[in-house]
């Protein structure tokens, strides 16, 4: 029977764990939205398949997208993925137009797994990720600025999965998360000279968990499902409402959906794999946030809607260790007009990928690409800001996206 090496002991995997958050934590900026504030992506052989990975589950990824498939997966693995994005948003109506800043940014992610027991039931996981973020800026003078200029949600996770084989078809899984949460949200009041501004800046913590299923009851068929628990956490920080009052002490609390997602996967031969998903972010939670402070409280009015992504991927396995992978994701929009911000240029979204990967010994690695149009969303009926205005007209947003996946099996 194999055992787990003395140097793998409870408190190294521990020690391990925050070794990799404080990495993670000091080289993570503020991630991108694929729907309004979630970030779906978190390795590049998934991201290549249109995120369809449920029911397949078979890198140390599992953690976050089905953490019942660490158990396929021998021995030690550690992978590590950056996510390189860059979105696009283009503003115009009849009188006025400006343009999002849209500069590429990397967001890192690394994943470990450990089954001790070649021949056991029982595996391990552990991941550093950002499941929901943003960062978003419109120029200074963009006649957005009371609606939106920079604006950035940081939240990082840190999950402990364990996964239990019950039989040779099904297996179950679950984690715990830790997860820090910082936001910087800012926009122009519009009354006080072209200086004027709001800001709310604040972090704080939160703990949650995720659970998981596969399910393969026959060699050509695998089903998975995964659960996501959805988080509130209270952000202490400061409000400036300049030129009135700087520095003011501030929270207010903020409430991230729980995530559940299904999927099959069917693999006709040993060559070919093809999986289909369907991804639901319950945004409904997400409704109005109030910044409480000294001077009186300020309610944001949020009023999201759930919605879905629908994932679609194939995977072919070519001789000499090398695989090619496409799919296609579409995702609803999540921000209604009467509550439509700039600051979150969401919309409804085509998002078409292609990927290629290689393994070599110990080692594989793979590349992925995707695009997606979001085509032009006309926005009526958004709610004015002081000065009367309103966000309402014409967005053009895109999203273009690199992601690289490296793997060590030991």
């Amino acid at each position: 029977m194999k055992t787990v090496p003395s140097r793998f002991t409870p408190a190294a995997l521990c020690t391990f764990a925050g070794t990799l958050g404080l990495i993670t934590l000091v080289v993570t900026p503020s991630a991108l939205l694929a729907s309004g504030t979630r970030v779906g992506f978190k390795d590049a052989f998934a991201m290549a398949r249109g995120n369809a990975f449920v029911a397949t589950a078979d890198n140390p990824s599992a953690v976050y997208y089905n953490p019942a498939g660490l158990t396929q997966l021998s021995g030690q693995r550690l992978s590590a993925s950056v996510y390189d994005i860059s979105v696009q948003s283009d503003y115009r109506n009849a009188t006025s137009s400006a343009s999002m800043d849209d500069n590429y940014q990397a967001v890192p992610q690394i994943f470990y797994s450990i089954k001790p027991d070649a021949g056991g039931p029982w595996a391990f996981g552990l991941g550093v990720y950002a499941p929901f973020g943003l960062s978003t800026e419109w120029p200074a003078n963009s006649p957005l600025r009371t609606f939106a200029l920079k604006n950035k949600l940081t939240y990082l996770t840190l999950n402990l999965s364990a996964a239990y084989q019950l039989s040779p078809t099904l297996s179950l899984g679950g984690g715990l998360t830790y997860n820090k949460v910082t936001a910087e949200l800012s926009r122009a009041i519009g009354v006080f000279g072209p200086t004027d501004l709001f800001r709310f800046k604040g972090n704080g913590h939160v703990m949650g968990f995720s659970l998981g299923a596969l399910w393969q009851p026959a060699t050509k068929h695998s089903f998975g499902l995964s659960y996501q628990g959805h988080t509130s956490v209270k952000l202490k920080g400061t409000t400036d409402t300049i030129p009135l009052i700087t520095s003011e002490s501030s929270d207010a609390r903020f409430v991230f959906p729980e995530v559940v997602i299904l999927g099959y996967s069917y693999r006709p031969t040993p060559q070919w794999n093809f999986e289909v998903n369907a991804d639901w972010t319950n945004w409904d939670r997400f409704n109005t946030v109030t910044i409480n402070k000294a001077s009186g409280a300020v309610p944001l009015a949020f009023n999201w809607q759930s919605g879905f992504f629908y994932e679609f991927g194939v995977t072919r396995y070519l001789t000499n260790n090398w695989n090619v992978s496409a799919g296609y994701l579409f995702t609803e929009n999540s921000i209604p007009d009467s509550t439509y911000t700039p600051a979150v240029p969401d919309s409804n979204r085509n998002f078409f990928s292609l990927g290629l990967g290689y393994t070599a010994g110990n080692l594989a690695a793979n590349l992925a690409w995707h695009h997606a149009d979001g085509g032009t969303r006309t926005v009526a009926g958004s709610p004015p800001s002081l000065i009367g205005a309103t966000a309402d007209g014409a967005y053009k947003n895109a999203i273009d996206a690199l992601a690289l996946s490296l793997e060590l099996r030991f």
